[in-house]
């Protein structure tokens, strides 16, 4: 079915009925003349990942739609343009005269082109001559889109990409610098936007991973007749966690940094008790029989904990048996179990509630990021993970949505949320 109580919940997408759903090309059709927000957007991506270019049109006459459903309708006209090149012409149509919506998913169509292969020759010439437009759209009051121009020619490795960005910076002194710096910056180091080529081509689910339903989990709280927990309340205070408005936020400041001077974190165990970090016991492990449990012992002497810096040995041997409990406590499953989905909402709605504030920026943190790719690595190697690879795919679904909260903030100079191991390495100096 294609209504939106079957493709979507709280406003939100969801995954599984999506990309389940084989509509035909009519049917399809038909459902996106009524539909509008997440329902439309939902629709969109059935449409672009099942390549029914019947959906061209309807999705062409919907440039002006907001949020979610005009980046969906973007990501899938997008696709759409391998067997229909026309929609390339048409999307720089809409450009000439459309309102700030219809701009923006315009530009967001040609970016998806230029991510994917798909664009003409003549793109970045149209491009540029779109940056002077709209700095003269600027110029006589109205909202210019620079900066969106310059992400196409940065995605298509243009020559003249740095030229623009500072005419944009110079002469529209609304445009959005942080984009600008990043392309900027992003077109110095590798000569083209990667970090959107890598956006676009990603699976759905990660490109829209802020607008995916995650089922809410129960608010964790104390075991008090266990002497250890992971959500143990910190010194000076009694009685269960409750989550508070502070601590319920991801972070978006700059996180600590993760070395000998930082305060350990509330971990499985009581300070000095030699079982901390152990695995689970009886009490804590009722109804997850049949799971593997988690060797926190052989983690912390494999070679993904190896691998890590030598700060983050000791933090990610915390934060192992902290994740197995709060899975475990708010979530009711194991931790090597869980979906994707699962963890992202175990990393951004269950952690923010269950520890103090200091310790979820710390939780939160890119170095903790790492803890958490090397802890999935692991769990992959020794065959304990039964969906390994989304674990790994969630990972970077957290790293996103930290980095949007920083950037909707307004912060320079935060944290830097991106994966090290995508970015090249630099050669040896000779």
């Amino acid at each position: 079915m294609l209504t939106a109580t079957d493709l979507t919940a709280d406003g939100k997408l969801l995954p599984e009925a999506i990309t389940a759903a084989a509509p035909t090309a009519s049917d399809l059709t038909a459902a996106l003349d009524s539909a509008s927000g997440a329902h439309f957007a939902a629709l969109a991506l059935i449409a672009g990942e099942r390549g029914l270019n019947e959906a061209a049109a309807p999705l062409l006459g919907r440039l002006d739609s907001e949020g979610v459903a005009g980046k969906a309708l973007a990501w899938a006209l997008g696709r759409l343009a391998k067997s229909n090149p026309g929609i390339e012409a048409q999307a720089l149509a809409a450009l000439a005269d459309g309102g700030l919506d219809v701009r923006e998913n315009a530009y967001g169509i040609l970016v998806n082109l230029g991510a994917l292969g798909l664009a003409s020759p003549t793109l970045g010439d149209a491009m540029a001559a779109r940056v002077s437009a709209e700095i003269e759209r600027a110029r006589a009051g109205g909202s210019g889109l620079g900066e969106q121009a310059c992400r196409v020619l940065a995605v298509l490795g243009d020559a003249r990409t740095p030229a623009l960005i500072q005419q944009v910076i110079e002469q529209d002194r609304f445009c959005d610098r942080f984009e600008l710096q990043r392309l900027r910056k992003g077109v110095q180091d590798d000569g083209r936007d990667h970090e959107s080529i890598k956006a676009v081509k990603a699976p759905w689910t990660t490109t829209f991973a802020d607008v995916l339903f995650v089922p809410k989990a129960p608010e964790p709280v104390v075991d008090k007749t266990a002497d250890k927990s992971a959500l143990k309340t910190p010194p000076g205070k009694t009685g269960t966690v409750a989550p508070s408005k502070s601590a319920a936020k991801s972070p978006v400041g700059e996180a600590p940094a993760a070395d000998a001077n930082t305060p350990p974190m509330e971990s499985a165990g009581d300070p000095g008790d030699p079982d901390e970090g152990a695995p689970l016991d009886e009490e804590d492990a009722a109804g997850v029989a049949g799971s593997t449990p988690i060797d926190w012992k052989a983690f912390a002497t494999g070679a993904e904990a190896e691998a890590l810096p030598a700060p983050l040995k000791q933090l990610a041997g915390q934060l192992g048996p902290l994740l197995e409990q709060l899975s475990m406590r708010a979530i009711r499953a194991p931790l090597a179990d869980l979906t994707g989905q699962e963890f992202v909402g175990l990393l951004l709605q269950v952690m923010p509630q269950a520890l103090p504030p200091q310790h979820v920026q710390m939780a939160l943190s890119p170095q903790a990021m790492q803890c958490y790719k090397a802890l999935v690595k692991f769990l992959i190697r020794t065959g304990v993970a039964t969906k390994g690879q989304e674990l790994l795919d969630a990972i970077g679904m957290v790293r996103k949505e930290l980095t949007n909260q920083i950037r909707q903030a307004g912060i320079l100079n935060g944290p830097d949320f991106s994966d090290p191991d995508d970015k090249p390495a630099v050669p040896p100096k000779t």
